[in-house]
């Protein structure tokens, strides 16, 4: 989401970077990644599950160099990174699967190294942002994306070995464009096209919530939903004490 890019800037600026550190980014988002880029001296790795979003990436910055891996499996070695950033990946991974995500990084972190992660908050506070909320229960629904609670993620972070973890509810009234509201509409017809007698029968349920939403949206439009910003750091190893 391009018009979100602002919202990316202040993620990475809270996070706090420094030139000479080693960052990964998680997920296809090549405008974090880019941004990032931009504020340390080496090339900042990218973590992706698919071939074509690396291809796409390589393709907009020469200091982004994409991985193409499974999520559960980074292929790099422990204590290698200051930083790692996930913009929104974590709402497009299966609750399964997050855990084993969250304890490699925790593996692949420098000892102190930090976490940072932006996931939807499912409080909408006015009529705009709970347009977004039904766009997204549509999309959860069709198997596209997974709105992890909060405790869920504080609960898989701490499962992981992560301590001083924070969380801070961001909210910066972000409007959808009306072109952008469009493509949501597009993506609904596809998803349905994709997955109907598959991950999701569409019911006369699935086609009324996809109808409520195109009523709600065009009465009140669209605004992105607050976010939670999830910090954590790597615990320092202590070295030389064995607990038994």
């Amino acid at each position: 989401m391009p018009y979100a890019v602002y919202d990316r800037d202040a993620f990475v600026t809270r996070t706090g970077l420094g030139p000479d550190m080693k960052v990964l980014n998680i997920g296809p988002d090549h405008i974090t990644a880019s941004q990032v880029a931009k504020s340390v001296e080496t090339a900042v790795a990218a973590a992706v599950p698919d071939v074509g979003q690396a291809r796409g990436i390589r393709s907009t910055s020469n200091k982004v160099a994409p991985v193409v891996t499974n999520y559960n499996h980074q292929p790099f070695k422990g204590n290698c990174f200051d930083i790692i950033f996930s913009y929104h990946a974590v709402n497009y991974i299966q609750p399964g699967e997050v855990p084993g995500l969250l304890k490699e990084v925790n593996r692949i972190l420098k000892e102190n190294g930090r976490f940072a992660s932006m996931v939807w908050s499912l409080k909408p506070t006015n009529k705009a942002q709970s347009s977004h909320l039904m766009l997204l229960g549509i999309l959860e629904k069709l198997g596209m994306l997974h709105l992890h609670q909060f405790d869920e993620i504080s609960r898989w972070l701490e499962g992981s070995g992560f301590e001083e973890i924070t969380m801070e509810l961001v909210s910066r009234n972000i409007p959808v464009p009306d072109k952008w509201v469009r493509t949501h509409l597009k993506w609904l017809e596809r998803g349905t096209d994709n997955y109907s007698g598959n991950k999701v029968t569409v019911s006369p349920d699935f086609d009324k919530a996809i109808e409520d939403y195109k009523i709600h949206v065009k009465k009140h439009g669209e605004e992105l939903l607050p976010s939670i910003q999830f910090t954590a750091r790597r615990s320092a190893v202590l070295s030389g004490i064995d607990i038994l």
